[in-house]
């Protein structure tokens, strides 16, 4: 049976490789930004966060229960917005 420290160090790592996949989906978000820019969308897209959330949802096999993976990307979607909003924002400025 694995010590405190191993599973901890496990954690740690598994932390890390969270964080550098949000700054990369983060990115990819800010691309999303220009292209919405560029055609005149709106940031907020309710459809595609249904969509989106429905999906993920659709793909749990436990032990995370829908309503926190839900409460977890609901902060992830806000995260997105209001990034791509600092851009809307920033090109409006120029």
């Amino acid at each position: 049976m694995p010590n405190l420290p191993q599973l901890r160090k496990q954690v740690d790592l598994l932390d890390n490789q969270i964080v550098a996949l949000l700054n990369h989906r983060l990115k990819l978000a800010e691309k999303i930004g220009g292209v919405k820019l560029h055609n005149g969308d709106k940031v907020y897209n309710p459809s595609r966060e249904r969509e989106l959330l429905s999906r993920l949802c659709g793909r749990l096999k436990g032990p995370l229960i829908e309503k926190e993976l839900r409460a977890i990307y609901q902060r992830i979607l806000q995260a997105s917005r209001a990034h791509q909003k600092r851009m809307f924002q920033k090109s409006k400025r120029k």
